[in-house]
C-alpha cells in the first residue's frame, strides 16, 4: 500500500502497529504460537544449523521480538514477494591481513569430503570443493598447476585458505593442519602460497567454474544450477547419491562444486528441453533430488540462492505443512492480492518447475558461450547508461526467440532499440573479457555486427579514407587549429556550442570538448636524437598524438616529452618517414570497416618493416590502445606481412619506459604525489602492474582509483556518441 518504515527510527515501530494492524497482529500471533510450540521452534532452529534459504526466513520469527524487526528480516531472501527494500545499513567486518592458500588433490570426492572436518578443526576459513568434471573445464587455463591435467578420472580438489590477523597465528593454523595431512590420503603434498597474485588467480578459477562449464555445453542446451546443503559429516555420502542420480538420468556432463566448509554444494546440469520427454526426464530427476536432500539427509534445497519458482513446489516438502502454512499466512497478510512477484516461494502449482523453462537458443558463438553470470557487468562503461555485455547478449537471444516465433512486429521494435542501446554505446574495449571466466569479448561481437550492418558504399568510403589517411590527418589538424582560433576570438565555449548545434542536424557530428587544444607542433619528430647512444628505437607517434597531443600553456607536447625522456635515458630515437599515411587501424576496426582495417594494417607493417630495418630495432608506440591494436592485428595481414609481423618487436610506451628507460634512471628526483589510471588496453595487455611500478619509481606517493576502468571514449567514438564517456 506504499507505506514505508525504517528500523532505525523508533517512532516507526509504533507507527507500524497503528498503520498496519493486520500485518502486525499476524506476525505477533505467529511468534506467540512458535514460542508456545517448543518442538516446532526447535525444528526451525535445527534447520538453520546448516545454510538454508528455502521459503521465507522463518528464523526471524524466533530470533526477534517486535513484528517490524521480524518483517524486516523476513524480507531477506523474500525475492520481492513481500515488500521492496529501499535502503540497508551493512555491518561490515575487516578482511584478514594474512592469508595462506593451497589446492589439495584427492583420489576421489568422498575422500576429499572426509578432509573437511579436519580442515574446519584446524581453523581453515575457506574450503571449496571441485569435482573432476569441473576441473576438466578449467584445466587448460594458463598459469594453473600442470598436475591438474594429470589427475585421475575420479579425483577431486579442495581450495583451502587460512586467514588470520597476524603471521604467527596464520603459521600456527597452517602447521596444525599439516600435522593431520598423513591421515588424509592426498595425491600430492600440499603447497601453500601467500603470494596475493597466485591467491587471486586460484579464486578467479574457482569463481569461474560455473560459467566455464556452462560455456562448453552443447549449443542450444539450457544451464540449470542448483544449490543444496547437507550436514558436513554427511556431505560425502550425499554427493555420491547425487552422482548416482546424474548417471541414472544420463546427465553425464554434470559437475559438482561448492562451499564444502559449510556443507553447501552447487551442481550444474545442461539439459536440452527440446521435447516433452526431456522435460519429463528433468522432472523425475528433480523429484529424486528432493527426496535425497530432504528425506534422506534432512538437508536444505537452497542454501544461498533464492527459492524462486523452480523450488517453490518443494517448500512444503522441506519445511512440512505447519511451517509452510505460517509462510502462507505471512504472504497473504502482507500481500493479500498476490501482486508482488506472484508464484515465487508460495505456489500451489506442483508442476511450476517444469513450466516456462528459460531456453537458450543457438544464436552465435559469443552468445552461445554465455550463461549470463554477469561477472562482466562492472567492467562496462555503458552499464549505467544503456546496457552491459550480459544484457547485449540477452537481447540477442530474445531477438532470436522472436525470429523463431515469427514475431516480426516486436522483432523490428527491439532491433531498432538495440541499435543505440546495444550497438552505438558499446565502447568495444573488450574489458568485459578480462572479467569473463570464458573470455567472451562482447566488443568483438559488436564489431562483427557493425561490419555486417555496413553497406557496400560505406565500406568503399572507409577504404577511400584509409587510402588517403595522411590527407585526413592534415585536414583534422587544420580543423582543430581553426576551432582553437574560433574559441580565442569568440570565447572558449564557441566550438562546443557550434558542434552541438550542428549535431542536431548531423547526428554523427563530433562534439568539441573544453579539453581540446590546438594541434601540437610536429618539429620534434623530424629530428633524430642521440646518434652516439648505445641503444636505438623506432618511435611511432600515433595519430592521436599528432592531432591531440598538445599540453596547456608552454609545456611540452606528448611527442616532445617522449623525445626528451629518451634523450635523458641515452636512447637514440628515429621517427619513420611519412607517418601521416598510416595508423594502427583501430579507427576502422572499432567501427567494423573490415576492408579499410585490413588495408591500413598492412600499410602499417610495410612501413614498420622498413623503418625497423627488417625487425632489427624495437618499435615504440606512444598510446597504449594503439599498441594493443597493433599487437593484435596479425589476422588482418597478408602472408608476407604475417612473416614480417612475427619478426617485429612492438613496445607499448609503458613497456618501453619500464623495461628500457627506468633501469637507466635509478637516481631521480621524485615528484610528490601522482594519480594514475590504468587504461583498459593496459589491463588487457596485463601491464598495469608495470605502469604502477613506473609511477612509484618517479613519485613518492601513487594513487590508483579502486574502481578505475574504461574511460568510455572508445577512441574517437566518445566525440560522436555521448553517454558512456561522461
Amino acid at each position: 500500500d506504499g507505506k514505508t518504515f525504517n528500523t532505525e527510527t523508533q517512532d516507526d515501530y509504533r507507527r507500524f502497529e497503528a498503520e498496519c494492524p493486520g500485518i502486525y497482529q499476524t506476525i505477533a500471533s505467529i511468534r506467540e504460537r512458535l514460542h508456545a510450540d517448543t518442538a516446532l521452534r526447535d525444528r526451525i532452529r535445527k534447520k538453520y544449523q546448516i545454510k538454508n534459504t528455502v521459503g521465507y526466513s522463518v528464523n526471524a520469527l524466533v530470533d526477534f521480538e517486535h513484528p517490524l524487526d521480524i518483517l524486516a528480516h523476513l524480507l531477506v531472501g523474500a525475492e520481492g514477494t513481500l515488500a521492496f527494500i529501499s535502503e540497508t545499513v551493512m555491518h561490515t567486518v575487516p578482511d584478514y591481513l594474512f592469508k595462506s592458500t593451497s589446492l589439495l588433490y584427492f583420489p576421489d570426492i568422498f575422500t576429499a569430503c572426509r578432509a573437511i572436518v579436519p580442515l574446519n578443526d584446524s581453523g581453515a576459513r575457506a574450503v571449496e570443493l571441485m569435482d573432476r568434471a569441473s576441473l576438466y573445464a578449467i584445466e587448460n587455463m594458463p598459469n594453473l598447476p600442470a598436475v591438474i591435467r594429470e589427475l585421475p578420472g575420479n579425483a577431486a580438489a579442495l581450495l583451502v585458505e587460512f586467514q588470520e590477523n597476524t603471521y604467527i597465528e596464520l603459521e600456527e593454523k597452517v602447521n596444525s593442519f599439516l600435522q593431520a595431512v598423513p591421515a588424509l590420503s592426498l595425491l600430492h603434498a600440499p603447497v601453500f602460497t601467500s603470494n596475493p597474485k597466485e591467491q587471486e588467480y586460484f579464486w578467479k578459477v574457482r569463481k569461474g567454474l560455473f560459467p566455464s562449464v556452462g560455456a562448453v555445453r552443447v549449443s542450444g542446451s539450457t544451464v540449470i544450477l542448483e544449490d543444496v546443503a547437507f550436514p558436513v559429516e554427511k556431505l560425502g555420502d550425499a554427493i555420491l547419491d547425487l552422482q548416482g542420480l546424474f548417471k541414472k538420468y544420463e546427465y553425464n556432463n554434470a559437475i559438482i562444486f561448492g562451499h564444502a566448509r559449510d556443507g553447501n554444494i552447487h551442481f550444474l546440469i545442461t539439459p536440452e528441453f527440446n521435447s516433452p520427454a526431456e522435460v519429463t526426464r528433468y522432472d523425475y530427476f528433480m523429484q529424486e533430488v528432493v527426496d535425497v536432500v530432504v528425506n534422506k539427509y534432512d538437508g536444505a534445497l537452497k542454501a544461498e540462492h533464492g527459492t524462486g519458482r523452480n523450488m517453490a513446489p518443494f517448500v512444503e516438502t522441506e519445511w512440512g505443512g505447519e511451517v509452510y502454512d505460517l509462510m502462507k499466512q505471512i504472504k497473504y497478510a502482507v500481500d493479500p492480492n498476490n501482486l508482488l512477484n506472484p508464484g515465487v516461494i508460495i505456489n500451489e502449482d506442483k508442476n511450476v518447475h517444469i513450466k516456462d523453462i528459460k531456453l537458450l537458443p543457438t544464436v552465435e558463438h559469443e552468445v552461445d558461450k554465455c550463461i549470463e553470470c554477469g561477472y562482466c557487468e562492472h567492467k562496462c562503461p555503458s552499464r549505467n547508461i544503456t546496457t552491459t555485455p550480459r544484457r547485449r547478449i540477452v537481447i540477442r537471444r530474445e531477438l532470436k526467440k522472436m525470429e523463431i516465433r515469427g514475431d516480426k512486429v516486436n522483432h523490428k521494435i527491439l532491433s531498432d532499440q538495440y541499435q543505440y542501446d546495444g550497438m552505438d554505446t558499446c565502447a568495444v574495449d573488450g574489458l568485459c573479457a578480462t572479467a569473463c571466466p570464458v573470455d567472451i569479448n562482447t566488443g568483438e561481437l559488436i564489431k562483427r555486427l557493425r561490419r555486417e550492418s555496413h553497406s557496400p558504399f560505406a565500406n568503399k568510403t572507409a577504404l577511400l579514407v584509409a587510402k588517403n589517411f595522411g590527407l585526413m590527418v592534415w585536414g583534422a589538424r587544420f580543423a582543430l587549429k581553426a576551432g582553437s582560433i574560433m574559441n580565442k576570438l569568440f570565447g572558449r565555449r564557441t566550438m562546443s556550442r557550434i558542434t552541438k548545434g550542428m549535431k542536431s542536424l548531423i547526428p554523427d557530428m563530433p562534439l568539441w570538448t573544453d579539453q581540446i587544444l590546438a594541434p601540437p607542433s610536429l618539429s620534434v619528430i623530424n629530428k633524430q636524437i642521440n646518434n652516439t647512444a648505445t641503444e636505438k628505437i623506432i618511435y611511432y607517434p600515433s595519430c592521436i598524438s599528432r592531432m591531440l597531443g598538445s599540453n596547456v600553456g608552454d609545456k611540452k607536447n606528448l611527442m616532445e616529452v617522449f623525445m626528451s625522456v629518451s634523450k635523458k635515458a641515452g636512447i637514440e630515437v628515429e621517427v619513420p618517414q611519412n607517418v601521416f599515411g598510416s595508423c594502427c587501424s583501430q579507427i576502422f576496426s572499432s567501427k567494423g570497416y573490415s576492408d579499410a582495417n585490413k588495408y591500413m594494417a598492412n600499410v602499417f607493417i610495410d612501413k614498420m618493416w622498413e623503418a625497423s630495418k627488417q625487425g632489427t630495432y624495437k618499435i615504440v608506440i606512444d598510446v597504449s590502445s594503439c599498441a594493443y591494436s597493433i599487437k593484435n592485428m596479425r589476422y588482418n595481414l597478408t602472408d608476407e606481412n604475417k612473416a614480417r609481423f612475427d619478426k617485429i618487436t612492438i613496445l607499448d610506451c609503458v613497456d618501453y619506459l619500464h623495461d628500457m628507460v627506468m633501469p637507466r634512471q635509478q637516481a631521480v628526483n621524485k615528484r610528490g604525489s601522482v594519480m594514475v589510471h590504468p587504461v583498459c588496453s593496459l589491463q588487457k595487455m596485463n601491464t598495469q602492474d608495470k605502469f604502477v611500478q613506473l609511477a612509484n619509481h618517479y613519485a613518492e606517493k601513487v594513487t590508483v582509483p579502486k574502481h578505475a576502468g574504461c574511460c568510455g571514449m572508445a577512441g574517437d567514438r566518445g566525440f560522436g556518441k555521448e553517454g558512456s564517456n561522461r
